[in-house]
């Protein structure tokens, strides 16, 4: 399942989830941050930062790991709200 969908992550997110991978290079970040906020074909991101689409491919997995960690880990915490019962508001 993908988790994230290319032209429609914020840079910021994008920067985010890269600082839970250990993918260093800046061809390959940027590459990987082109493709998920312009929705430019990964081919041709990779083309652009000089990459093979091989590197692109690998990054473009690795970030997916780490988005569906974050995504299983925020479920919880839905669940957790969804079950905790709710203190009564004084006005």
């Amino acid at each position: 399942m993908n988790y994230l969908l290319p032209g429609f992550e914020s840079k910021r997110r994008i920067e985010l989830l890269l600082s839970l991978t250990r993918i260093s290079s800046p061809d390959v970040i940027a590459a990987l941050t082109l493709h998920y906020t312009s929705a430019l074909p990964a081919e041709r991101a990779a083309a652009r930062h000089g990459i093979e689409v091989s590197n692109f491919v690998r990054g473009q997995k690795k970030l997916e790991q780490i988005a569906a960690k974050v995504e299983a880990i925020k479920a919880i915490d839905w669940a957790k709200l969804q079950t905790t019962p709710q203190t009564e508001q004084v006005a």
